[in-house]
C-alpha cells in the first residue's frame, strides 16, 4: 500500500521569492489562541513586490484572485 506525501509548506516572507506557477495558501489570523485559516489557495500568476500583492489563480472558485500580504500571511506549497 503506498503512503500518500504531505505537502511541504514554508511561509513567504517576501514576494519577490515567488514564480509564477508557485502554488500557495494565503491564510488569515483569526487570534491569539487559534491557528491561521487558509482564506485562498491557487496559482501564482503575477506578482507586485512593491505593492505587496499577489495574482493567484484559486483553485476554489477557478477565478483570478488578489492576495494582499498586509491582511494575510502567504505560504508556499509544495
Amino acid at each position: 500500500m503506498l503512503k500518500e506525501a504531505t505537502p511541504h509548506i514554508t511561509r513567504v516572507r517576501a514576494l519577490d521569492q515567488l514564480h509564477r506557477g508557485d502554488e500557495i495558501e494565503a491564510r488569515l489570523s483569526v487570534g491569539p489562541s487559534y491557528d491561521d485559516v487558509i482564506i485562498r489557495r491557487g496559482s501564482v500568476q503575477e506578482t507586485a513586490p512593491g505593492i505587496g500583492v499577489v495574482w493567484i489563480m484559486d483553485h476554489h472558485t477557478g477565478m483570478r484572485k488578489a492576495i494582499n500580504t498586509d491582511e494575510c500571511s502567504v505560504w508556499r506549497v509544495a
